[in-house]
């Protein structure tokens, strides 16, 4: 894994309107830019919010409107950018999170496994776990609850990801666990977790933000207030590498204990 500089940005979108919340993206992503970051990581719902009694409406077709959008946004800004979205194939809706080069080319996307409370009436569960070869090394992608379930983020780890991208709306009053699930995803795997939650409230919940940039320790080298803002630091391989230099999980860890026979 090359050197490279993450970006956290925390945005209070509005439900409904991708005009609105697209145009904020561009914003954050031209500060992230200029400060010099490789990819900048955007919260769950980017376009729209949850708002999932309109997500037929709303959803669409990836690529469509808005990773179209979001690809000239990669491209103007010379940045790659994470970001989850209503999904739409053939009148099956997911929530989706894409990864687009700084070229403006659409990487990959996942599909997101573990769905949250009222989602499971809207919205059908992904089955793919998603690791892709970026110019900073190989990186994975998660959505929020998918945090909860340290399989995930395992999974990832044992294709190799050396970062997870992770969207999120996580809501209150669940602020301790956002903390706990970000560090010990981190911490199990020895990796960066990057995680973007979005502030503001929609027709449920309301959002703390606390955007978070987890070293292979736990640590948050980057933990944002609940305002909107553009947070960059540097993920260094050696951090990891010094880590496992010390103790080395993935090789210690006896996968046939736990394998039924």
């Amino acid at each position: 894994m090359k050197e490279c500089k993450v970006a956290l940005a925390q945005i209070d979108l509005k439900l409904g309107d991708k005009e609105v919340n697209l145009k904020k993206t561009s914003a954050m992503a031209s500060k992230a830019a200029k400060l010099e970051a490789d990819v900048l990581c955007l919260p769950e719902y980017l376009s729209t919010g949850s708002i999932l009694e309109q997500c037929k409406k709303l959803a669409e077709p990836i690529p469509g409107y808005t990773v179209n959008k979001l690809k000239i946004i990669a491209q103007e800004n010379g940045i790659h950018l994470v970001a989850s979205l209503l999904e739409n194939d053939d009148d099956t809706i997911f929530n989706t999170a894409v990864l687009i080069d700084s070229k403006g080319k659409l990487l990959t996307k996942y599909r997101k496994i573990h769905l949250f409370m009222d989602e499971q009436k809207y919205i059908t569960h992904g089955q793919d776990h998603v690791v892709v070869n970026t110019t900073f090394g190989k990186v994975g992608l998660m959505i929020c609850y998918d945090a909860v379930f340290p399989e995930v983020a395992r999974r990832l780890a044992l294709q190799g990801a050396r970062i997870i991208f992770m969207p999120a709306n996580w809501p209150n009053p669940f602020l301790p666990q956002w903390k706990l699930a970000t560090s010990a995803r981190a911490l199990d795997n020895q990796l960066w977790l990057v995680a973007s939650n979005r502030i503001g409230a929609d027709n449920r919940f309301t959002y703390f933000g606390k955007s978070r940039l987890v070293n292979p320790y736990g640590d948050a080298v980057i933990e944002c207030n609940d305002k909107e803002a553009v947070r960059v630091a540097t993920v260094e391989e050696k951090t990891t590498e010094e880590f496992k230099n010390i103790v080395h999980f993935l090789k210690d860890r006896q996968p046939k204990v736990y394998t039924k026979r």
